[in-house]
């Protein structure tokens, strides 16, 4: 059948089949294999990327080996060099089509980070202890009042940026904690250390939102001494959040590796859009861990900044 033409070029053309069914195998065999969960949905993005831009390597070194082989021998150099682009524009269609789905699922997790950003119950309980401390002392009252209205205005317009100043990020965290130390009647309950050694790093806005949220939302007694610990350390690049917090012996706790589509719901959204913005944001620079320790609930999260 291909009698007319060089046995080398036959050679040539089932090489440049072979490697374009491979890329087509590889690409479906990732996009259709069952993910558990949105985080290895990202994971599988991000391997059909890392794999088609080693395609996308191999191609080049491809066409530079057999442009030069054509240069040296009798080969229809044009005919092989338009086999091989045309080859290499369809490794660029489906890289697209991976960027596309990316941008897609970016767009998803900053809409649910719109709908997750604040939990209502915390307006609720800090607006009925704004209240209560209005008959004991005015000007803390006030002074907390406008502690929330700043908050809401910075999560408002700060859910829209793609980052923000890292000290900016903190000092509005502190509001939050400190709106929140309203409901514990006893100061020792509560605590939270920064030390921001890179206070112009940037970092995605709101990203340790959910996990400061989580503390409250979970601890067994906030009476108890040492109720709630936070603690937040940026220094050679990397933010370190570590946080501890009691739970009651049948609480039921999100863990940064469960799977289980139920749990995620029964937590809500805020782990769910937190493990997701990470593996979209930070790739595979990030580490976090939840784990339950002799009655208390453990966060780490550590994050390599810009």
């Amino acid at each position: 059948m291909f009698n007319f033409l060089p046995t080398s070029f036959v050679v040539l053309i089932l090489l440049v089949a072979l490697f374009l069914a491979s890329v087509g195998l590889v690409n479906l065999w990732v996009k259709h294999r069952t993910w558990n969960d949105d985080q290895y949905v990202v994971h599988q993005i991000y391997t059909r990327r890392r794999l088609l831009w080693l395609y996308a390597k191999c191609w080049v070194v491809l066409v530079a080996g057999i442009t030069l082989l054509t240069a040296v021998s009798a080969e229809p150099l044009m005919l092989v060099l338009v086999i091989l682009l045309v080859g290499l524009a369809l490794v660029g269609i489906v890289y697209g089509e991976s960027l596309a789905e990316i941008r897609l699922l970016q767009s998803q997790s900053e809409n649910m980070m719109l709908r997750s950003q604040l939990n209502p119950h915390f307006l609720y309980n800090t607006l009925n202890n704004i209240d209560a401390l209005i008959w004991l002392d005015q000007e803390k009252a006030s002074a907390a009042m406008n502690s929330l209205s700043q908050l809401m205005r910075y999560f408002t317009y700060s859910a829209r940026q793609e980052s923000v100043l890292l000290d900016e990020e903190v000092s509005h965290l502190a509001q939050l904690v400190e709106l929140q130390r309203l409901r514990m009647p006893v100061a020792e309950s509560l605590t939270f250390v920064t030390r921001i050694e890179q206070p112009k790093a940037e970092i995605a806005p709101l990203l340790l939102l959910p996990l400061i949220e989580n503390c409250f939302k979970h601890c067994g007694n906030l009476n108890e001494k040492g109720a709630i610990r936070l603690q937040i350390h940026v220094a050679d690049g990397w933010l370190d959040y570590r946080s501890d917090n009691n739970v009651k012996a049948d609480a039921d706790v999100p863990l940064a590796d469960a799977t289980n589509t139920a749990t995620a719901q029964r937590h809500g959204l805020g782990m769910k859009v937190l493990r997701q913005r990470l593996a979209l944001l930070y790739g595979d620079d990030y580490l976090l861990e939840t784990e339950r320790i002799d009655g208390r609930y453990l966060t780490h999260l550590r994050v390599k900044l810009d």
